[in-house]
């Protein structure tokens, strides 16, 4: 019997394409369609990276790189509109527990999803989110959580089932330059990645994968160590965008509202991420 697909909605700040931006965004989109068992349905954009108008361009601009034109693209947050969170709530309903989203920006169009339809919580297979960074409270707030803390409470607050894939262990999963140089070796994907991985590391030696590790844990959740937690984003003007992660491990402990990742085999995912890409035509 052939194993069944995860079928997902992508929520994404993408900047790839974009000269001198990050590139991690658009190598999750590159895994998402290249892990066989993962389904693109939809994608959904979100301010972040760039405004939301230029992050679809980008993100149509890389489905056509990937040969992927058949996949949606429906922009989120514009002003008042927000087709994005629509989109999410009609494809979740229509059809509960069939539809994983991976949130890998800001969390707007998934708030405002939730805030419409708050059944979504209920009938969503589950939330991939990258972003966060729970286990340093030194740290300060990691940028998808910064950009829109208000839309990450109200994430975490709604009862969905969540794991969060966060900086302290996106940061030990790394891109460097000589795995720049022979993606380009590996189709139009790989030369276009490739060129947009070199001019983002600059004069550093490598970048983190951030994103793609949050895609990669939809159907290999193995490769990271997961915790029960309960977490809470500071929404006021002190240290904005802050989350805050109670492990549980307290006498009469809160109830956990997410797992969140603890550690990751950077080796088994650095094979897996690269295989992958190598794929890619």
């Amino acid at each position: 019997m052939a194993e069944s697909l995860t079928r997902i909605i992508l929520d994404t700040d993408l900047a790839m394409g974009e000269p001198g931006s990050p590139v991690d965004d658009g190598f999750a989109l590159a895994l998402a369609v290249a892990d066989a068992g993962i389904r693109l349905e939809l994608v959904t954009t979100v301010d972040g990276n760039s405004n939301v108008r230029r992050v679809t361009e980008l993100t149509t601009n890389l489905l056509g790189v990937l040969r992927q034109t058949d996949v949606p693209v429906v922009p989120g947050a514009d002003e008042q509109v927000n087709p994005a969170a629509a989109e999410i709530v009609a494809r979740v309903m229509s059809e509960p527990g069939e539809l994983t989203i991976v949130a890998i920006g800001p969390l707007t169009n998934i708030a405002h999803a939730l805030q419409v339809e708050p059944q979504v919580a209920t009938s969503v297979h589950e939330i991939v989110v990258m972003g966060g960074v729970f286990l340093d409270p030194a740290r300060s707030a990691e940028y998808n959580f910064k950009c829109d803390p208000d839309a990450a409470q109200v994430v975490l607050d709604s009862g969905a089932p969540l794991r969060l894939v966060g900086l302290d262990v996106t940061e030990q999963v790394h891109l460097t330059r000589a795995d720049a140089d022979r993606l380009a070796e590996h189709g139009r994907f790989g030369r276009f990645a490739a060129d947009h991985t070199v001019g983002w590391i600059a004069e550093r030696d490598s970048c983190a994968l951030h994103d793609p590790l949050a895609v990669a844990v939809v159907t290999r959740p193995g490769l990271v160590a997961w915790q029960d937690a309960y977490v809470a984003v500071e929404t006021g003007p002190v240290n904005r965008g802050a989350a805050h992660a109670n492990l549980l491990t307290q006498e009469n402990p809160l109830e956990a509202n997410c797992q969140i990742a603890t550690a990751v085999n950077a080796d088994a995912f650095r094979e897996l991420f690269l295989e992958r890409m190598a794929a890619l035509r």
